[in-house]
């Protein structure tokens, strides 16, 4: 991780993978960074290293990020009560008594 990153949040995408939400500094402009990270050695911590796979966007853009991030999950929300819906529809209900 280069000087002026700061780590804000990650998780484990799986065994080997992190996701790494950063805020850093470069050439004077902030930026935050979400990127994919391979643990190099996953038997060895810090041996992370950033992959090319993620976006770094100005800091001027997070507002707009957040905005589109919370109508995705809104939008899966609302799918995922469709779904549940038309699952319990199609269900079979079984009689109290046989």
């Amino acid at each position: 991780m280069s000087e002026g990153q700061k780590v804000v949040s990650q998780f484990h995408k799986n065994s080997i993978e992190i996701v790494k939400l950063c805020l850093s500094n470069w050439k004077g402009k902030e930026y935050i960074d979400l990127r994919i990270w391979i643990m190099q050695n996953p038997a060895e911590p810090g041996s992370e290293v950033a992959t090319k796979k993620g976006i770094r966007l100005s800091v001027d853009l997070l507002p707009k990020l957040i905005e589109a991030l919370n109508e995705a999950s809104r939008i899966h929300k609302k799918e995922e009560g469709k779904r549940d819906e038309e699952n319990e529809q199609a269900s079979i209900k079984v009689p109290d008594t046989l």
